[in-house]
């Protein structure tokens, strides 16, 4: 009896420790699904870079309502420039934000390491160039041993050993070229770094290139190489921008910010292929505003895809085949201010919250999870030009 009790016991520490542990299945940092959020980490901009008039001191924390989901704003929980884009690591110790430095200051953009302490205050740990200008994106995959940045300007994007300090190691360069026929395209503009949802690839939508780059993740020396494929390649002047995967079909989705579209890519998960089967506009018919794309996520539930429009100002929605995963334009909404930029959905898929950049507030809706349709529930004013959302 006693050699089974230490079984038991042995047996049931071992499954309770399997229960905590980090998800390798996540690189969006959400370890447990069913985990509420308490906090939202808010990326901005400080400086006026002539598009855009930043306003802020640096990265925000606004708290997340316990029973409502609703937002308010605690404090600037870190000063530096430009931290267009934040990304809390999987085990939620650190947090990781661009500075997004541009060719006009005659230095490189950086990457900014803090420890998130007990009470969600950051403490600083330091910063790391980014080998090129304005790197718009970071991103920690999901066993948090690396960490990837995307520069917009140079082609260039970096890989970062992740120390169990939370400090960064420059561990690979990765540099592309190419251009299109749209002004916006005269040379790589890699925008985001997406890392697959079995954690296997990296993939960079290069607007400057119309190109979606993808490699394959070698965990066991903590380098990349490039897949079979090399790249996806979009139809010209589309200008990829952003990238979401679905989170039960092998599809993929890519927001196109120079043409206002969204691609859809059969997603080959034992290669990293990915072969287009559809491209949609994201504004309504006969649409002649100005306007450019932003941000693209998927319902936690799969039946509703959604981006943002800036310009239209407005978030679009599509319903999702469960079977294809080809989408249906349903409609879109006012986004509640100007200049949507990210949005985060609530991973119960109740509220999504959208960071308007020229009007200084976060508008929440309400999500329909039945037919996919938003309504604004709040509006968290004061926080001044919000670009990205990170739940903590």
């Amino acid at each position: 009896m006693k050699y089974i009790s230490l079984f038991v016991i042995a047996f049931s520490v071992i499954a309770c420790l399997n229960c905590v542990a980090p998800s390798e299945n996540d690189p969006n940092g959400n370890n447990n699904p069913d985990e509420q959020p308490v906090a939202v980490f808010i990326g901005t901009y400080t400086e006026n870079e002539g598009w855009v008039n930043g306003k802020a001191d640096g990265i925000y924390r606004a708290s997340v309502g316990e029973d409502t989901g609703l937002l308010s704003l605690d404090t600037t929980v870190a000063e530096l420039i430009n931290p267009s884009f934040v990304a809390v690591s999987p085990d939620k110790k650190n947090l990781y934000a661009v500075s997004e430095l541009g060719g006009n200051r005659g230095q490189y953009g950086y990457v900014y390491a803090y420890t998130i302490n007990e009470d969600l205050t950051l403490s600083y740990i330091d910063r790391y160039p980014t080998n090129a200008n304005s790197p718009a994106h970071v991103s920690v995959d999901a066993t948090g041993k690396l960490v990837f940045a995307a520069n917009y300007q140079g082609g260039v994007v970096m890989v970062y050993k992740r120390n169990e300090d939370g400090s960064l190691q420059a561990k690979q360069q990765l540099d592309h070229v190419g251009s299109g026929p749209h002004p916006n395209q005269n040379a790589s503009h890699v925008h985001m770094a997406k890392v697959s949802p079995d954690n296997k690839y990296l993939f960079l939508p290069d607007l400057g290139s119309d190109k979606i780059w993808s490699y394959e993740i070698n965990h066991q020396t903590g380098t990349l190489t490039k897949t079979h494929q090399q790249f996806a390649q979009l139809p010209a002047g589309s200008g990829p921008r952003h990238m979401e995967f679905h989170p039960d079909l092998p599809i993929a989705y890519v927001i196109n910010e120079l043409k206002s579209t969204i691609s859809v890519f059969q997603y080959d998960a034992s290669d990293g292929t990915l072969v287009p089967i559809q491209n949609l506009s994201t504004l309504p018919p006969n649409t002649s505003q100005s306007n450019s794309t932003a941000d693209i996520h998927v319902h936690p539930n799969g039946k509703f895809l959604y981006g943002s429009n800036r310009g239209h100002n407005s978030i679009v929605r599509y319903s999702v085949d469960a079977t294809s995963g080809e989408l249906s334009y349903i409609g879109t909404t006012s986004s509640g201010g100007e200049i949507p930029r990210n949005f985060a959905i609530h991973p119960d898929g109740a509220l999504m919250y959208v960071a308007n950049q020229n009007s200084d507030n976060i508008a929440v809706f309400e999500l329909n999870s039945s037919t996919g349709a938003i309504t604004l529930k709040d509006n968290l004013t004061g926080v001044m030009t919000p670009v990205c959302i990170a739940f903590y």
